[in-house]
């Protein structure tokens, strides 16, 4: 009995050639699959990296090693004792007195800062004085956050890296963001920070009451805004510094914003007691 004949579609019949002979296009085609199979490993390895790199997270660690290196080099070499940046012995102590959360502080601090810092401090004329003043932090306990976080990496001899990295991360003045995953963030970014130590710090050594009374001081000085600025021979008199000023959101206060070239001009014109030409009373 004849047996019926196949009708299946071409691609599903058995092929024709003979039995252990290659098929002559198996090759090439094997050939050809390699390498679309190569070129897909690539792009997917390439397509991984870069999705790596866009991650936020690698954004931000890549922003705060910018911002380390920075910092340590402007630093770099200049003694530190708690609240003090420059030679210890400087004739000339120019007195800083800052809320971190105020948009004037930092754009002084990041624009004209550090050439003092290269022109007057590396150089021993001057040494800078830190000290806390709320003028623009709205909620009390977030101010003494930051300032007794600052004071304790002080204790390290690391408080000018604390806060110049906290001023290069400041965000708005209105936003409540300085919690305490926040200045955790920036403790760890302060190179040598020893971090344990530092959270047992900020709440020793009275640091608390340290921030809320260097706030009253500056009252006291008919301070009024930030950054404000006192200035004399090291171990004092102090007077109150105008430097370059210009009105702040309209008010009646000047703040003052001395550049390098202030600074060399008011060191010139102490007097024996201290006072320069443009010091305030």
């Amino acid at each position: 009995m004849a047996h019926a004949k196949q009708n299946l579609p071409r691609a599903f019949r058995q092929p024709r050639h003979a039995p252990g002979k290659p098929h002559a296009a198996s090759a090439p085609h094997r050939r050809r699959w390699a390498q679309i199979a190569a070129a897909l490993l690539v792009a997917a390895t390439v397509g991984a990296t870069a999705g790596l790199l866009l991650r936020p997270g690698s954004s931000q660690a890549l922003s705060e090693h910018k911002i380390d290196r920075e910092v340590t080099q402007l630093l770099a070499g200049i003694p530190q004792h708690q609240s003090t940046l420059g030679n210890p012995t400087a004739p000339v102590t120019l007195q800083v007195f800052l809320d971190l959360k105020d948009p004037d502080s930092r754009s002084w601090f990041l624009k004209d800062l550090p050439a003092i810092i290269n022109d007057q401090v590396r150089t021993g004329e001057v040494k800078l004085e830190y000290h806390a003043y709320k003028t623009n932090t709205y909620r009390p306990q977030e101010f003494v956050r930051d300032q007794t976080a600052a004071l304790a990496a002080g204790a390290q001899d690391k408080l000018w890296n604390f806060i110049y990295t906290f001023f290069h991360e400041q965000r708005s003045e209105f936003a409540y963001y300085a919690t305490e995953s926040y200045v955790n963030n920036i403790a760890r970014q302060v190179p040598g920070l020893n971090i344990p130590l530092w959270h047992t710090d900020r709440h020793t050594e009275r640091r608390e009451e340290q921030t809320t009374a260097e706030d009253r001081t500056a009252r006291t000085l008919n301070l009024h805004v930030t950054p404000s600025f006192r200035i004399g021979p090291t171990g004092g008199p102090f007077h109150n510094y105008a430097g370059h000023s210009v009105i702040k959101y309209g008010e009646q206060h000047p703040i003052a914003l001395p550049e390098a070239t202030d600074i060399a001009k008011a060191i010139k014109e102490l007097d024996p007691t201290g006072r320069t030409t443009d010091a305030r009373p």
